[in-house]
């Protein structure tokens, strides 16, 4: 069944964003609490640590991004989930333990055995690139990706449109409950999302990463996003995949140990779950949980290397709906022999258009979901 993604309109003060979101898609940020209570317990974890754990971040998120911690209060009053709660949602990436899918950091029966008395049942990653405007046919710089995650939360993604007086207007698409994944400003500016996975994981307390990439669309362009970087500690590790509607592109990858920049090659980018920069790739986790993220690599490098100098914009939705590679595929099916709470999919795909201000999206496996979903800011 194809998804229908709610889009949610928000504008005032950062509170009342938040509260906005939450009432609107309660049900969406409900379902997300259900999806991410199973996944925790998955690894050991039952809701009420994974909360617990969240808190630890309430601090840093509230002293480095105050309007976004306004915001989650505001999405815990409009939902009726605790702040704790959506918290544990934007930490999510900081609570899974750098061996998720495949390793336990807790009892993983008594946490299941938990989350039941709370009426939670049971129920790796993405492919991105950025293409500079010189290198398409129509000037226009793209931020594209497949979001590989557990296919039960397709129904709890929403587009969610941010007008705001503290910053430039944004569109996004992310997880109801959660201020920021993946999106593109009023400036031009676009990012995406590779979670990574290193060793110093959870070495201090520092920045969600999924509070980062909304942060991120504060600035105006993707020197700015970089710099800002620099600044910031982070308690997990990602990718951010940047460009703007200046031509600019790059992948950002950050770390606790800091941050590295994976410049394009003839105005191209890609990246997939990885480091790619040598001084972080020394603190790369085991790939055990992420055994696909090499060939897919080497598939879309293969797929690029062919296209023109001058690349038209169907070529990108062609390699985000690759489904040919074997282990490389970019387009990623559920593996039916893992437990459903391990079973990655590509959830959606999406191209941005730095100079629309737009995003386009299959609303499912881009293989056999065309792109069809489109929205401007």
């Amino acid at each position: 069944m194809v998804a229908m993604f709610t889009r949610i309109d928000t504008s005032g003060t950062a509170f009342e964003r938040g509260r906005q979101h939450g009432a609107l898609a309660r049900a969406q940020v409900l379902g997300s609490v259900r999806v991410y209570a199973a996944i925790f317990a998955s690894v050991g974890i039952d809701w009420p640590t994974a909360c617990a754990l969240a808190w630890r971040y309430r601090e840093v998120v509230a002293d480095l991004t105050p309007a976004l911690y306004a915001e989650m209060q505001g999405i815990a009053a409009g939902s009726g989930v605790s702040l704790d709660g959506v918290l544990a949602l934007n930490a999510r990436t900081e609570i899974l333990p750098p061996v998720f899918p495949v390793g336990a950091v807790g009892d993983i029966d008594a946490a299941r055995a938990r989350n039941t008395t709370l009426g939670f049942a049971d129920l790796a990653e993405c492919t991105s690139l950025a293409v500079s405007g010189g290198r398409m046919e129509d000037g226009h710089t793209r931020v594209a990706q497949n979001w590989d995650w557990i296919g039960a939360q397709r129904d709890h993604v929403i587009l969610l449109t941010v007008r705001r007086e503290d910053g430039p207007d944004l569109l996004l698409v992310t997880e109801a409950g959660m201020v920021g994944k993946i999106g593109v400003n009023a400036h031009g500016l676009a990012i995406g999302l590779n979670i990574l996975r290193a060793v110093n994981d959870g070495s201090q307390i520092g920045l969600p990463v999924h509070v980062f990439q909304r942060a991120a669309l504060d600035c105006a362009n993707v020197a700015e996003v970089i710099q800002r970087a620099g600044r910031l500690p982070f308690a997990a590790s990602s990718n951010a995949i940047l460009g703007d509607a200046g031509g600019a592109v790059a992948s950002l990858e950050y770390n606790p140990a800091g941050v590295a920049t994976v410049a394009p090659a003839l105005g191209l980018v890609l990246h997939t779950n990885h480091f790619c920069a040598p001084t972080l790739a020394v603190e790369q986790a085991p790939l055990d949980a992420m055994i696909t993220t090499e060939p897919r690599l080497r598939r879309a490098e293969g797929i690029t290397a062919a296209w023109p100098e001058r690349i038209p914009p169907r070529a990108i939705e062609t390699l985000l709906s690759d489904a040919a590679g074997g282990a490389g595929a970019i387009a990623r099916e559920p593996d039916p022999a893992l437990p459903a709470v391990a079973q990655i999919e590509t959830v959606l795909g999406v191209i941005i258009d730095c100079v629309e201000r737009s995003l386009t999206l299959a609303p499912g496996v881009p293989s056999r979901n065309a792109f069809s979903v489109k929205a401007r800011l």
